[in-house]
């Protein structure tokens, strides 16, 4: 913990000194945000509350102009009911499957936990047509709005809007592009599990008014090959990403993993604006598939949601430059799961943002509602 204080202490003394001269070269970003949620069942005296203090800090420095180094790092203080209750919070909060462990519960105990998590640490080197990056990164291949299958190394949970950086993976990444509409990448990933590695291609370019992508690597124990487009259908955007996996030490009896998804959306010109994705997971477990497990479920590319059919819709509206409101909605066949997600967005002030979330999990197979949670955010940005 004395370490991390005197890392805090220098970031920020370099930064302030930084300041004051004539051409600034390291920058400081970031943001305090205040969310509180509220669970329940079905009826409101089963209510229960917990409460997170978020904060982020961005260091960005530039010794020259081929060179970026950034180190980013989210603070998070929580006290409720959830880390009373969930069994595990703490070690699930504290969880880093990077080569270091760069997660640190500084406060656990039965009612607090203060978890600090440096999720971006690198060096970037970009000239020309060369741009290689070395560190904890994030690594995005996806092109769909809500699913992505060709998103291998940073897989993310859709229901964790609270994490709009997304995670990220130490990773080497390069990049080298043959002209403004195509390139070829390499990355590479690895994590401290045996298996935790991935090394992939991939090569990208523009055809018939497509954005195109085409992968094909290592990922832990398959062989991963998949494509990826973006593109319109006459006024409507229209992407997709098929990824399939071979297990390549028994992949003559091996059960091959499909995940692909589909997605078309279109804006309107009174401001409203339509979202439709289809996913399809081969590799879904009928005997796993709870809507109560997936917020805090350990999602990858081989498994994006619990079902083996998934659709999601969402429609949106600006009200006003300050206000903004959406509702999205996620149906499986499977148990007919179902969940709502009303979202409203309003500008309180120069860099100060209100949010009020909500995610309501159904099963209509047995009438029955699994869990409501209720969210209540502000926001500052600095």
């Amino acid at each position: 913990m004395k370490k991390l204080f005197l890392t805090y202490l220098l970031l920020f003394t370099l930064t302030a000194i930084n300041a004051q001269e004539k051409e600034q070269k390291l920058f400081l970003s970031g943001y305090v945000k205040n969310l509180h949620e509220f669970s329940f069942i079905d009826k409101l005296d089963q209510l229960q509350w917990t409460t997170l203090l978020h904060n982020r800090l961005n260091f960005k420095y530039l010794p020259s102009e081929a060179i970026t180094v950034r180190i980013e790092l989210r603070n998070r203080l929580f006290y409720g009911d959830n880390v009373k209750n969930i069994f595990g919070f703490s070690q699930m909060i504290s969880i880093d499957n990077g080569i270091t462990d760069l997660s640190w519960n500084i406060v656990d105990n039965k009612d607090i936990l203060f978890n600090t998590t440096i999720d971006r640490a690198l060096v970037n080197y970009t000239k020309g047509n060369w741009d290689i990056t070395l560190g904890r990164q994030r690594v995005n291949w996806g092109m769909n709005l809500v699913w992505n299958p060709n998103d291998i190394f940073n897989t993310y949970n859709i229901l964790d809007f609270d994490y709009e950086e997304r995670p990220g993976s130490d990773a080497a990444r390069i990049q080298y592009y043959l002209d403004d509409f195509s390139k070829l990448e390499f990355s590479a990933k690895k994590g401290r599990g045996k298996d935790d590695y991935i090394v992939a291609t991939m090569y990208k370019f523009n055809k018939w008014l497509y954005d195109i992508q085409l992968i094909t690597g290592v990922y832990q124990k398959d062989w991963v090959i998949g494509t990826g487009w973006a593109g319109n259908l006459k006024n409507a955007g229209f992407k997709g990403e098929i990824s399939y996996f071979v297990p390549y030490k028994t992949y003559l009896n091996a059960k091959n993993i499909v995940s692909s998804s589909i997605a078309v959306d279109y804006g309107f010109k009174k401001g409203l604006y339509i979202n439709g994705s289809l996913l399809y997971n081969s590799n879904a477990n009928a005997t796993t598939n709870r809507l109560d497990n997936l917020m805090y479920s350990n999602l990858n590319a081989k498994n994006l949601m619990p079902f083996k059919y998934s659709g999601f819709v969402q429609l949106s509206k600006e009200i006003s430059p300050i206000f903004f409101v959406s509702m999205s909605t996620i149906y499986s066949p499977t148990k007919h799961s179902l969940i709502t997600i009303p979202s409203f967005n309003y500008s309180i002030a120069t860099d100060w943002e209100f949010n009020f979330t909500a995610q309501s999990f159904f099963e209509f197979e047995k009438y029955q509602a699994i869990e409501n949670r209720l969210f209540f955010r502000v926001r500052w940005s600095f």
